[in-house]
């Protein structure tokens, strides 16, 4: 017993809700990246506190080109260490190096989903133009 043919249309219904999940997919790995991107930039960019109290400036904005000298003489120079000991650099980082591949990746899935749909959108077109042209053609003959 043969399988029943497939109506053309729902195979292209098929073929298009493959084509706007992939689009989906990629925007939503693109905004996942962005997010990470913004995390690592705020930690990067704003002043943090350490466990006991010492207000620490931005890692960006550091100015003291000795941060990781061995002497150290002033209460400053402490607390400048204890900054440096401290600082989370996973909260920043990690996020930074997760987000490199769903960029890829998101990239990936848009780009192929953007120039499918428009190859789709030219054979139609295409399609439309021959049918219009042989009825054209037809009547002159």
């Amino acid at each position: 017993m043969a399988a029943e043919p497939e109506h053309p249309s729902s195979v292209d219904q098929r073929f298009q809700a493959g084509t706007e999940r992939r689009l989906a997919w990629g925007i939503g790995l693109l905004i996942v990246a962005g997010l990470c991107w913004a995390w690592s930039a705020w930690h990067t960019f704003t002043p943090y506190e350490t466990a006991n109290g010492i207000h620490c400036s931005a890692p960006f904005h550091r100015e003291d080109g000795e941060l990781y000298a061995a002497t150290r003489h002033s209460q400053a120079d402490d607390s400048i260490e204890a900054c440096v000991v401290q600082r989370n650099w996973q909260s920043s980082t990690v996020p930074l190096v997760l987000s490199f591949p769903l960029a890829v990746t998101g990239v990936g899935l848009l780009s192929g989903a953007l120039a499918t749909r428009r190859s789709h959108a030219h054979r139609a077109a295409m399609e439309r133009a021959e049918r219009e042209w042989e009825r054209g053609k037809g009547g002159r003959a």
